[in-house]
């Protein structure tokens, strides 16, 4: 800690506390000093090791139980969505946010499109279209259900390993994901989403909707991604 940097204590604290969670000398579920601990350890007032706390609690790092203690939380995916970042893929927000990213394929398949796929592919009803649902993991750890629907011309996608990132495709094609509508309401759990993401069936999740696309205005896809809200935190900044 240093007492005469122009940064707060309690932010040096609450950085300190983080670098040991994502170095992993904190694991989630481990148990965190007390505050006179913390306060010793460091050599800071209660007051200044409470702040950090607070900071720790507001940012998703921790969690405290009333009467317990303060315990390490589970990992989430951190995205934080501005007008530079609105297109980023899964993979590349997990390796930013210090998370390494997975994939199991469910399944793929071409479907005849309902009106709803039609009117967000800007396709006819007679086209077909490329629906591949994925399970993504951070760290191993089931976050989200993906479906995504892509339109005939993306039939490349076949060729590609689908369990990687389909936008590093997409740029392999000289397609670049430039723009997205993203609506996200609540939904509730099936019985097939509740077993895949270890969840209670009906349990509140995220429903994200998403249609992206190119640098030439033409969609690359339309997807429908049900996400555990408590592994995921989304800041929106405008």
């Amino acid at each position: 800690m240093v007492k005469n940097s122009i940064i707060p204590l309690y932010q040096q604290l609450s950085d300190e506390i983080k670098e040991q969670i994502l170095l992993g000398k904190l694991k989630a579920g481990d148990r965190l000093m007390t505050e006179a601990e913390l306060s010793q350890q460091y050599e800071v007032s209660r007051i200044t090791v409470r702040k950090a706390i607070e900071l720790l609690v507001d940012e998703g790092y921790v969690l405290r139980k009333q009467g317990i203690g303060t315990f390490i939380a589970e990992k989430k995916l951190r995205r934080v969505v501005d007008s530079e970042n609105l297109v980023r893929s899964f993979s590349e927000t997990s390796r930013m946010s210090g998370q390494e990213p997975s994939s199991e394929l469910l399944s793929v398949e071409w479907i005849l499109p309902d009106a709803s796929i039609q009117h967000h592919l800007h396709i006819g009803e007679d086209e077909k279209v490329l629906k591949i649902v994925r399970l993504r993991k951070i760290d191993g750890v089931p976050v989200m259900v993906e479906t995504n629907h892509y339109p005939q011309k993306m039939d490349f996608l076949l060729q590609s390993n689908l369990t990687g990132s389909t936008y590093e495709v997409f740029r392999q094609h000289e397609l670049v994901p430039s723009h997205a509508v993203r609506t996200v309401e609540i939904c509730y759990a099936t019985e097939e989403e509740a077993r895949l993401l270890g969840v209670e069936e009906n349990q509140p999740l995220l429903l994200q909707t998403e249609e992206t696309t190119d640098q030439n205005h033409q969609v690359l896809h339309y997807s429908k991604v049900v996400v555990n809200s408590q592994r995921y935190r989304l800041t929106i900044v405008s």
